[in-house]
């Protein structure tokens, strides 16, 4: 191959094409030289990428950053700890030797298990403001010592957190306790609990400064999760999480919702969609909902609970409201298109759990045009192909588009105008039935989405088709979220995650 013509496909298409396309001489692999000259007309964010690929990829690119005078970091943030075999020796040199490191703000972990070294490498990082260690197995035993130098942290997420061994339980939430202590300043904090993770260890959370809390009630102690939540005065966003479709009862709903400020909320995720006693205590629910009279945003997702309230009396009780995620039936669909005509919204989110189909005709159908709306979400529903070609008309403006449902098609999809598509920044499939929507339909919308940015294929797997397509079609993609049970070929997988931020759903 000559070496010219060589340069050119490295230097312009290497982090999208030589994946699956390009087999590159072994040779070629082994003259450092030539990597170096390849490093140094690429960005810093895409030399750190490739040494994701093999372990000796990983040393020619740790020789080539011992050779730079100055390393500039600020392209490469939030820098994707992806600590394997591959890349841990490689970031330990930079951690210790590069003094512009330090001044990272974010770090979100794409490890399976983190350990001691680990720890060790984020200690360092003390201006670190973002931390996600979202579906890490922690395999060491004393990692609050290294938290204790991340004394600026201010968003922290610990979702779906465990120990390495399940003998390890109690000592692994004495090391949380530990590690929450140091927070002084968190701003966001996410946590789930686990079969290992009982949630003792939040009564050690500093709960001054914290403005946006996700939790999963029902997987956690119960007092101390209603006890975090009454220390938190200036809490703007509450999520309640609903880990493995538990129920909830409503007592434990209106305990929970006793908040210090009730001015201050501006969002509300109530994620469980059974709530239990609505029939005695479902007014006394809604009159504590009722209190947060600066709600922006509302998600409720408990049908029996959206039909007892009146539907439309949300607007006059919360006249802010532009972000909406419900429930919907045949019950309380036209109130729901009531309150959509009245209402300025930008964010949309319906499912439909009675096979209703009179809201998605009369949102569709009414030559209505909605503006305002950036953010769609469409659960559960089935309509025929016919109705497909209105929706670039309904929602010129949309940016983002949520959808699941076992009854969809790929003819149905697919009937989807490709403008539609095109002007798309974030998209999720969710459940879906694959032989009804096959992965060539997939495959094809895909390729339509030019403009896409992120894309979440949280039940269906990722095929090595749809990754070729996101490599060579979506140019401005920066982040995938695939489900564990995708299969890519090796050399596919490798190519995704040095070319995008690629994360698994919890």
């Amino acid at each position: 191959m000559n070496f010219a013509f060589f340069f050119i496909v490295i230097e312009v298409r290497m982090l999208r094409i030589a994946s699956s396309q390009v087999v590159m001489n072994e040779q070629l692999i082994c003259n450092e030289q030539v990597w170096f000259r390849v490093f140094s007309n690429l960005k810093l964010g895409d030399v750190m990428r490739l040494s994701y690929v093999s372990k000796e990829l990983n040393t020619f690119v740790l020789n080539y950053l011992k050779t730079l005078k100055e390393i500039n970091f600020t392209e490469f943030v939030p820098l994707q700890l992806q600590l394997s075999d591959e890349s841990r020796q490689m970031f330990q040199w930079v951690l210790q030797n590069c003094a512009g490191v330090r001044e990272l703000k974010e770090v979100i972990s794409a490890s399976y298990c983190l350990t001691s070294m680990d720890f060790t490498m984020m200690s360092n990082l003390c201006h670190l403001t973002v931390l996600d260690l979202s579906g890490c197995i922690i395999c060491c035993d004393n990692f609050s010592d290294a938290f204790s130098q991340l004394i600026n942290l201010k968003h922290l997420n610990l979702s779906h957190v465990v120990p390495l061994e399940a003998s390890a339980t109690v000592h692994f939430e004495y090391n949380l306790k530990l590690s929450l202590r140091n927070f002084k300043n968190l701003e966001s904090f996410i946590f789930t609990g686990s079969d290992f993770v009982q949630g003792w260890c939040l009564d050690a959370l500093d709960c001054t400064a914290l403005q946006k809390l996700s939790i999963c009630p029902t997987s956690l102690n119960l007092r101390e999760v209603i006890n975090v939540i009454r220390r938190c005065e200036q809490l703007r966003d509450l999520q309640f999480l609903n880990r493995c479709n538990e129920s909830i009862d409503a007592t434990c709903l209106i305990e929970l919702l006793q908040l210090k400020n009730v001015t201050l909320l501006k969002r509300l995720s109530i994620g469980y969609k059974v709530i239990e006693n609505l029939h005695t205590l479902g007014n006394e629910l809604w009159t504590t909902i009722r209190k947060f009279v600066n709600l922006n945003c509302i998600e409720m997702f408990c049908r029996d609970f959206v039909e007892m309230i009146f539907v439309e009396q949300i607007k006059v009780h919360f006249p802010n409201l532009h972000s909406l995620a419900i429930e919907t039936s045949a019950i309380n669909s036209i109130l729901i298109l009531y309150l959509l005509r009245e209402g300025n919204f930008k964010e949309l989110s319906l499912v439909n759990t009675r096979e209703c189909r009179r809201i998605l005709d009369g949102l569709v159908l009414n030559n209505r045009v909605y503006l305002n709306i950036r953010r769609l979400g469409l659960h559960n529903f089935y309509w025929k192909s016919s109705l497909s070609l209105h929706f670039d008309r309904a929602f010129p403006n949309l940016e983002e588009l949520s959808i699941s449902g076992d009854r969809l098609t790929g003819e149905t999809l697919l009937s989807i105008d490709k403008q539609f598509y095109e002007k798309l920044k974030v998209l999720h499939f969710g459940l879906m039935d694959l032989h009804l929507v096959r992965s060539v339909a997939v495959n094809r919308i895909l390729g339509l989405c030019i403009n896409l940015e992120k894309l979440a294929l949280t039940d269906r797997p990722l095929t090595d088709g749809m990754a070729r397509t996101l490599i060579e079609r979506c140019r401005k993609l920066k982040e995938v979220v695939i489900c564990r049970e995708s299969h890519l070929c090796p050399v596919l997988f490798n190519a995704l995650r040095r070319t995008f931020f690629l994360k698994y759903c919890n």
